[in-house]
């Protein structure tokens, strides 16, 4: 399909969404807004801080009770941290309706997958939508990628995916094949291998399970990607290992960059073909608190605005500048849910990312090759540890994994193994190593 004839579906399909403005019209923006000062980036984002608050403080019931006394304009990020309060999941959905504002649109909607149990509706404004895809484009731009080029979605199950002729049309229209992360199989494999190879994409995008495990089949069965090259493999919604990182670069041949966001308040941050994960600071505030959550609100959603939004995610961010010479703030590392994390039996929280560390400790050290896939389920002072194991697991497996638990988490706990041929994704497609049930 040539460039012109991408143009007009592209422009068909805003057109129809009811995108306000098309994102490449904040190209000179974004390519300049990379290199700006901490100090002009400050300044534009508490003009659009100012902004939000005064359309909620005047038009929202919920922010007006909140933001009552606070005077505007606030004078500094410092003071905007220091004096809004903040919101969280539960609060949004008990106040959804006091949240809406005079420029509330049902037009552009999401949904939360409620992975954490909470599933979640907000509606943001167009032009927040737009930002958006401007973010995405950026993103794409940094790793070559032009936006009508072959792609591969690697995601959660879609009715929709059915191999009708009008699906086939929209495929084509759109450069893009689905892979629908719960028909990812052993017997599936082959077929969306040679469907691949014919279709020939130059990257690859889904969630970071569907990714690895499109990777881990492809080496079960000794496919190699014969026919493409891909620039880039684009992972998401989940967190990525360093270890994950490595196979997913040696199997399918070329680096993988991570993207960070969320469906409610936007993208956050993106990998740069450097290595770091910038802030997209033109589209969201972000900052965490003493205990490292993660805070975001984004700047042009005046429609249900999520202003300080603690969205549950621990997360580290760094001062230092990236070596590609972008001067946005850079995320040194996503660590997870606040949910995520192990609580031991005198209430003390340490990190999930201890449990595929104690994994591939196994699997790269005296017990090479013994797991393929693992979950652990956390109910107060019980563990089921579930296992797919593969030819060289026994039981001196289960003691090394027994005694690195002891270690990390006490003594004091009940470890269950159980052996399975597979282990469930969550409703959503994602796949979740570790589960608290409190």
């Amino acid at each position: 399909m040539n460039n012109y004839l991408f143009k007009i579906y592209e422009f068909i399909k805003f057109k129809k969404k009811g995108f306000p403005l098309h994102p490449d019209k904040l190209k000179k923006l974004f390519d300049e807004s990379q290199s700006w000062s901490r100090e002009r980036t400050e300044s534009y984002q508490l003009d659009k801080l100012n902004y939000l608050l005064d359309v909620v403080k005047n038009s929202s019931a919920y922010y007006a009770e909140k933001f009552n006394e606070m005077e505007l304009p606030l004078k500094s990020i410092d003071q905007f941290e220091s004096e809004t309060a903040l919101i969280d999941k539960r609060k949004i959905i008990n106040h959804f309706e006091n949240l809406k504002t005079d420029y509330y649109s049902s037009q552009f909607k999401h949904a939360t997958s409620g992975t954490t149990g909470d599933p979640m509706l907000v509606y943001i404004s167009g032009i927040s939508e737009v930002y958006r895809a401007a973010c995405h484009r950026r993103f794409h731009n940094w790793w070559g990628i032009k936006e009508n080029e072959k792609n591969v979605y690697i995601a959660r199950k879609n009715s929709n995916l059915k191999k009708t002729i009008l699906s086939r049309l929209k495929m084509y229209l759109r450069r893009r094949l689905d892979i629908d992360v719960f028909d990812l199989n052993d017997k599936t494999i082959i077929n969306y291998y040679k469907e691949i190879e014919k279709f020939r994409p130059t990257y690859i995008r889904g969630y970071k399970s569907g990714v690895l495990e499109f990777a881990e089949l492809l080496d079960k069965f000794n496919l190699k990607l014969k026919n493409i090259k891909l620039k880039v493999v684009i992972v998401t919604s989940e967190v990525l290992y360093e270890n994950e990182r490595k196979y997913i670069e040696r199997i399918l041949d070329c680096k993988v960059a991570n993207e960070y966001g969320s469906v409610e308040a936007g993208v956050y941050a993106n990998e740069c073909p450097d290595g770091s994960m910038h802030i997209n600071e033109e589209t969201i505030y972000m900052y965490t608190n003493d205990r490292n959550e993660a805070i975001v609100t984004e700047l042009y959603n005046d429609s249900i605005p999520l202003i300080n939004y603690k969205n549950d995610d621990i997360i580290t961010i760094s001062d230092k500048y990236c070596s590609c010479g972008r001067t946005s703030r850079i995320i040194d590392e996503v660590k997870g849910r606040v949910s995520g994390y192990i609580v031991k039996t005198n209430g003390t929280k340490i990190n999930q990312v201890i449990l595929p560390i104690i994994f591939m400790e196994l699997n790269e050290g005296k017990f090479k090759e013994s797991v393929k896939k693992f979950q652990v389920i956390q109910r107060y002072d019980k563990f089921i540890v579930k296992i797919i194991p593969l030819n060289n697991f026994n039981d001196s497996c289960k003691e090394y994994i027994r005694k690195r638990f002891f270690e990390e988490i006490g003594f004091d706990i009940e470890i269950k193994f159980e052996i399975v041929e597979s282990i469930e994704r969550d409703k959503s497609g994602k796949f979740r190593i570790f589960i608290r049930h409190d």
